[in-house]
C-alpha cells in the first residue's frame, strides 16, 4: 500500500459557533502549536488541501504558508471539502482521505491499513462502536430502544476512490445536503466499509471539549550511575563516543538514556528500568539503550502519554562532551518524536569531587514533562 495515491482533505471552513467562539477553533493552542497545525503534522507524508473560511483565509496563509494548499470553503462543511475535491482535480485512482480538522487524536499508522479496507467498495469510514443504550425518540419521547451492536459513532478519516467521490458529487441531489461524504455515498448505493477505532479518536466540538485541549501534566525524575570500564565503549545519550572509557552495566550502561527512561516511567507511574529490563535477563545483555527506551516510548504513547519536554543533566569528569551534545539530542527526539528543542542536555564535572571527580564513573539525573491525552 506505500505506493498508493493519497490526497488529504481537511476542511477547516467553518467559524466555531457551536463552540461558542469569535474565530475558528483550529486556530487554539494544542501541543504547543494550534490545533490545525497539529492536525495536518498527522498527514505530513501526504499532500493536503484546506478549505478555510474567506473572512479568516488570510490568518490561515500567515499561520500554514505554502505547508498545504489552501481553498476557499463553502457555506456547509460539505461544500467545503467539494470544492477541494474539485480543485485538486485528483487522477480516477487516488484515494481521496477527508478528516477534521479538530480531530487532533488520530494516530496516522492506521491510514493504509484504512485504505486497504476501501479497496473492496471504493469506501471506508473510521467508526467506534456505540457502548450507551442508543433510544429512538420522537417529541421527547422514546419510541424504541435500538440494538446497539449494529450501532457506530462515525468519525474521520472517511476515505473514497476519486471516481466513486467523483461520480457521487455529480448525481448528488439530497436536500437537506449530507453531514458527512460518507452519507452521500450510502445514497448513490455504495455500501461503505467500517474500520473499527477507538473514542479515543475524537473531535473538539462542544465548549467543554476545551478539557482535551489541556491534558493533565505529569513530571517525573530519574537518576543512574555506572562505573567505567575501559575496555567498553562508550554510549552515550545514544550516540557512540569516541574514545571512551565506557561503562559497566547489563547493557551498553548508557547513565543517560537510564535516567530519562527513569523520568519517563516515573511520570507515568510505570516503575522503574529495573522492573522493564531485569539485569538477570540475558534478552537484554549488552543491549543498545536507545532499543529499550523505544519499547519503553511505545507502551507510554500507545497510551496516550506525548512528552513535552526532557531535561538531562550528565556528571562526568572525563571525557569532554560538549561536542556530542547536538547529536545525542537530535537521536533522542527522533527516537521520542518530538522537536530537539525539546530536549535538552547539559554536562558537567564535580569539580574532582566525590566518585565522578575522581574518574571512577559516570551519573545522570533526567526531569521528563507528560501529558496524557483523554484523562482528568
Amino acid at each position: 500500500m506505500a505506493d498508493q495515491k493519497i490526497k488529504v482533505i481537511i476542511p477547516a471552513g467553518g467559524i466555531g459557533f457551536r463552540f461558542g467562539s469569535d474565530q475558528p477553533k483550529q486556530f487554539l493552542p494544542f501541543r504547543g502549536k494550534t490545533l490545525i497545525e497539529t492536525t495536518l503534522a498527522l498527514f505530513s507524508d501526504y499532500e493536503v488541501w484546506v478549505p478555510v473560511p474567506e473572512a479568516f483565509e488570510s490568518d490561515f496563509r500567515r499561520l500554514l504558508g505554502d505547508r498545504v494548499n489552501l481553498v476557499l470553503g463553502g457555506s456547509t462543511r460539505f461544500d467545503s471539502v467539494r470544492n477541494a475535491f474539485e480543485v485538486m482535480n485528483a487522477d480516477d485512482d487516488c484515494w481521496i482521505v477527508i478528516h477534521d480538522a479538530a480531530r487532533p487524536f488520530f494516530d496516522p499508522a492506521t491510514l493504509l491499513p484504512a485504505v486497504e479496507a476501501a479497496q473492496a467498495t471504493g469506501a471506508a469510514i473510521y467508526a467506534a462502536p456505540a457502548t450507551d443504550t442508543i433510544k429512538w425518540a420522537t417529541d421527547g419521547l422514546v419510541e424504541k430502544t435500538l440494538d446497539r451492536s449494529h450501532i457506530y459513532h462515525a468519525q474521520t478519516p472517511q476515505i473514497f476512490r476519486a471516481s466513486l467521490l467523483r461520480d457521487a458529487y455529480a448525481v448528488c441531489q439530497q436536500s437537506p445536503t449530507p453531514t458527512d461524504e460518507s452519507a452521500m455515498i450510502e445514497a448513490f448505493g455504495i455500501r461503505v466499509a467500517i474500520f473499527p477505532c477507538s473514542h479515543s479518536n475524537r473531535k473538539i466540538t462542544q465548549p467543554e471539549d476545551m478539557s482535551l485541549l489541556h491534558a493533565p501534566i505529569r513530571i517525573g525524575h530519574g537518576y543512574d550511575v555506572h562505573r567505567f570500564e575501559a575496555s567498553r565503549p562508550l554510549f552515550l545519550g545514544g550516540i557512540e563516543i569516541p574514545g571512551g572509557p565506557g561503562l559497566l552495566g547489563h547493557s551498553d550502561a548508557d547513565v543517560a538514556i537510564h535516567a530519562l527512561i527513569d523520568a519517563l516511567l516515573g511520570a507515568a507511574g510505570k516503575g522503574d528500568i529495573g522492573h522493564w529490563f531485569p539485569d538477570n535477563d540475558d534478552q537484554f545483555k549488552d543491549i543498545r539503550s536507545t532499543q529499550l527506551l523505544e519499547k519503553v516510548w511505545a507502551d507510554l504513547s500507545s497510551q496516550g502519554f506525548r512528552l513535552m519536554n526532557a531535561d538531562i543533566t550528565i556528571q562526568a569528569q572525563i571525557p569532554k562532551l560538549a561536542p556530542y551534545i547536538e547529536q545525542m539530542r537530535l537521536c533522542l527526539s527522533a527516537i521520542l518524536a518530538i522537536d530537539s528543542q525539546a530536549i535538552n542536555i547539559k554536562a558537567t564535572t564535580t569539580e574532582g569531587l566525590g566518585f565522578v571527580g575522581e574518574k571512577q564513573g559516570m551519573a545522570s539525573h533526567a526531569v521528563a514533562l507528560l501529558s496524557q491525552e483523554g484523562r482528568g
